[in-house]
Order: structure tokens, then sequence, then C-alpha cells
């Protein structure tokens, strides 16, 4: 049976595949796009669960790369809206096609005469037939709902649109987009090594997980995007431990108050100009609780998990097999089952699955 780590290890190849035939899979959006390519004035990008994430992650390179403000959104809250720009794009990402809200605010903003796109893992889904244009999700079937490709390629996906955008509107030149594809690729070609590195990590430091309550993960910019996808990660595969994400900075005040002893920290850092509170937080977790873990650059000592990003824009790449290993790892220590989508039926959440694919 195919296991929720080999999925994990099947994302690196599966993005790489999503660079390497970018302008392929992004032409349906330009030929839709047509002569209104330069007069969008603002991306929405719409989606729940691992799709949100994903969406948050993506979002700052989307932005440098088109010169548009790219607005992330919850299903629910985009309900709420009652002024549609007709201007903007509105992109719907739904890994199955299937969930429900996301489905009625795409029929809601076609109504609206806004141009919409959406990405799914297949041009059969019920969400991928509704958008006036569709782009492929790149992640192909997902064995577990436990979504680590699907995380990984959505993610890719978005960045990539983002790209073809951004050469197309001429904010950025045919070079700039080949070395941002390098930069994906470097991101890429450093996943599997990773993989194993946090394997390894965990093999040394998993027995000191058993009995604690949670886990805290710290992340700016587009490491955000994955320590809130870690929280949720190590909540739904667990089912023992409670995850929570924060932003960098904010994750430094009122929580802060109410780390104990039985609070796992992990700080993700790329090296960026917030290092400087990665290891903060970080030092106060280990001297404190005892329990403070630095990922990538900046490590405090042979407890964190050590490695230079290859990558520059496309980090996001190289942390997310970090946290989906810890996820993973935690249900064996947790003595709880890692089962497959058909396997997992058993399980109370089935019942949310058959209602969330209305």
């Amino acid at each position: 049976m195919t296991t929720m780590l080999d999925c994990i290890k099947r994302c690196a190849p599966l993005s790489e595949a999503i660079i390497d035939n970018l302008k392929p899979r992004t032409q349906g959006l330009v030929d839709y796009l047509g002569a209104e390519l330069n007069d969008v004035t603002k991306i929405y990008l719409i989606g729940s669960g691992s799709s949100y994430n994903a969406a948050v992650t993506a979002r700052p390179l989307m932005e440098k790369v088109t010169g548009l403000e790219v607005d992330v959104v919850l299903p629910n809250v985009f309900n709420r809206k009652s002024v549609f720009d007709k201007k903007a794009l509105y992109i719907f990402t739904s890994q199955t096609g299937t969930s429900t809200l996301v489905k009625e605010m795409l029929i809601r903003t076609n109504e609206a005469g806004c141009k919409t796109v959406a990405i799914c893992e297949s041009k059969d889904t019920p969400i991928s037939k509704l958008g006036k244009c569709f782009v492929d999700m790149g992640s192909g079937y997902e064995e577990y709902w436990y979504r680590t490709i699907g995380y990984v390629t959505s993610v890719v996906t978005l960045q990539a649109i983002g790209l073809r955008l951004g050469l197309e509107r001429k904010v950025i030149s045919e070079a700039e987009f080949d070395a941002y594809c390098l930069d994906a690729k470097k991101a890429c070609a450093n996943h599997p090594q990773i993989v194993q590195q946090a394997m390894a990590w965990y093999d040394g430091v998993g027995d000191r997980f058993k009995n604690v309550r949670s886990f805290l993960f710290y992340g700016s910019e587009s490491l955000y995007g994955v320590a809130i996808e870690a929280a949720l990660k190590v909540l739904e595969t667990t089912k023992t431990y409670l995850g929570v994400g924060y932003e960098m900075e904010d994750g430094l005040h009122g929580p802060t108050l109410g780390f104990t002893k039985n609070d796992v920290v992990i700080a993700l850092n790329n090296g960026n100009e917030d290092e400087w509170m990665a290891q903060g937080v970080c030092k106060f977790a280990k001297n404190e609780l005892g329990m403070g873990y630095v990922v990538g650059a900046g490590t405090l000592d042979e407890t964190d998990i050590p490695f230079t990003p290859s990558s520059k824009d496309f980090v996001a790449i190289e942390f997310a097999p970090v946290i989906e290993v810890l996820a993973y790892r935690l249900a064996g220590t947790a003595n709880v089952p890692v089962e497959d989508a058909d396997h997992s039926k058993n399980h109370v959440s089935s019942n949310y699955v058959e209602m969330h694919r209305g």
C-alpha cells in the first residue's frame, strides 16, 4: 500500500513537472484573458484548508512578479462580499473539486460577470467544469486526505500562474522568468535530502514528543503559509496533538504567555531579516520550556534541523517536507494509524468528508 511518506516523496518530481511545463500548463489562462490580461487590477485567491494555506504561501511571490495586489480569502468570508471587481481575477482552488462552499462562491462570481479560474486535480471535477478557465493542479490522484502533494503542487501552480502573468504583463523579463524557474528547480532538487534529514531528526528526538499537548509553528513571508499548513497536518494526521501556526512577529506577543513545558515550538527560518525572531523564540523555548527547534538557517544546537535553502522564492518546497514528515511520524508515536482514503472510512471524519463533497 502507498504510504503517506510515499506521497511526501512524490511532491518534488510533480512540482518539477509543473515548472518544466509552465508555459503549456498556463497557456489556457493566457488565451482566456486575451486582450484583457493587462487590464486585470487585482487577484483573489479563494480556498479552504490546505488550499487556503497554499494561497497564503504563494501570495508573496505572486504579488511580486505580477505587480498586482493579491488577496487570500476563505470561502465563508468571501460569501459576505457585496462588491465584485469585474477587472479582478478570481482563482478558486480545490484539490478534489468538490468543496461545497468553494463551488457556490465560484457560481456566484460567475453570475457577477467576473473572470474566474478553477485549480483542481482533474479537469473532470465539478469545480473544474464551472471555472471559466481551468488550470491543472499537477497533483494527480493523492491517496491520503492528509494532503501533502496537493498542498505543495497548489503552491507551485499558483506561483507558476503568477510568473506567467508577470511575464505576459511585462512586469518580469524572459530572463527573470527563466531565473525564477531555475530557483524552483533548485528547491525540488533539495527536497529528497530534506525528507531524509527530517526522518533522521525525528529518530533522534521523537521520544520527547510522547506527552506534549501542542506544536506551535512560526514562519514569516511564504513560510507563514507553511506554518499554518503544519498546524493542520499535525492535528488531522495525529488526531492527538494540537497544532497552531503563527506569523513570526505576531506569535511573539500573546501566544508566548500561554507556553507551557508541554508545548513544542518550531520556527521555520529561511535566513531572512526575521531570523532573530526565529532564534529568539526558540532560545526561549529551549531554555524555559525544554523543546524549541529551528528548521533551516541559523540553527542553535544539535537538536535543530539545519539546512541552507537552495531557493529564494520557492522555499515552501523545501520546508514543507519537514512538517509533513513530523506529522506522519507523530502519528506513529501516538499509535494512530495513518490510513489512506480507502481505509479511513471507518473513522468518524468520513461523515464530514461525505458532507464536504456535497
